[in-house]
């Protein structure tokens, strides 16, 4: 557990993603969850000694990725996300089958996670919530891009914004269900002079810095520049099957992970391809 201010704190070392909480006079909010109902009780349970006998707890899911959501019924505690989010996840089975196409996620690794069930929040929001447990505000902040229901916490008194997967200290981004233009504009708000003395915590891996968006973005706009290039050229689907093989250089990772992580970025390519080249425009 790294504490980054009094009171706000990520943890990197359950499996899944880079998980966040923020102990606070009135309450405690938790920021996605550890993937096992094992680690997630184990969080729980470390963050309540810390906490001084805090009543209040509410967890905020970043999105509907498996990943983070999977595991959030381990916090027991009220759940929030973004509208677009939540109907995502409403649309699935109750239970969690692990029948989701191969995405590069980390919830692939462990088949003990089939059979959960799965998360439906009980509160939903569409651009901004705002949570009054102490003096200054936190806030919950709708940034769409990597999916349409992503979301970041920030704490501004505390110049503190935990990003989801907006951007990546560990491994490529998730692409399947992204938007680059939508996502580019996302981290032109991140390179912004209102976050330069931000800490700026990734739901993959933590601490990220800006030299490190800019980089993201650089690649994501040449990601796209080539895509259309192949729509352009009425390029068959096939011909981009090699892509994600291609620009897994671009992004930070470990070799032993390399053919792990190819999926992450496939499936939007194939299916950005697919809509230029049969929209009816």
């Amino acid at each position: 557990m790294h504490e980054i201010k009094p009171g706000i704190y990520y943890e990197d070392t359950y499996p899944g993603p880079t998980i966040g909480a923020i102990l606070l006079p009135q309450g405690m909010i938790f920021i996605d969850a550890p993937l096992r109902p094992e680690d997630g009780h184990r969080w729980k349970s470390n963050l309540l000694n810390r906490s001084q006998g805090t009543i209040h707890k509410i967890v905020v899911c970043l999105d509907d990725h498996p990943d983070r959501t999977i595991g959030v019924n381990s916090l027991d505690c009220p759940i929030v996300a973004h509208r677009d989010a939540a109907k995502t996840l409403q649309e699935q089975s109750a239970v969690f089958r692990g029948q989701l196409p191969e995405s590069g996620a980390i919830w692939e690794k462990y088949p003990e996670t089939t059979g959960l069930q799965w998360v439906i929040p009980d509160i939903t929001f569409t651009e901004r919530m705002q949570f009054h447990w102490a003096d200054e505000a936190v806030l919950i902040e709708h940034h769409p891009g990597p999916r349409p229901g992503s979301s970041w916490v920030i704490i501004p008194s505390e110049k503190v914004v935990f990003i989801g997967d907006a951007a990546s200290a560990t491994g490529p981004p998730f692409l399947g269900k992204a938007h680059l233009p939508t996502w580019i504009d996302t981290l032109d708000i991140l390179l912004r002079a209102k976050y330069k003395d931000y800490q700026i915590i990734s739901g993959r891996g933590g601490p990220v810095k800006l030299d490190n968006i800019r980089e993201l973005k650089k690649s994501f706009r040449k990601i796209h520049r080539r895509v259309d290039k192949l729509a352009n050229r009425r390029a068959s689907v096939d011909d981009v099957s090699d892509l994600a093989g291609k620009f897994m250089d671009e992004f930070p990772y470990l070799k032993r992970d390399r053919e792990f992580f190819p999926p992450t970025l496939a499936p939007w390519f194939i299916s950005v391809l697919h809509q230029e080249l049969f929209s009816p425009n």
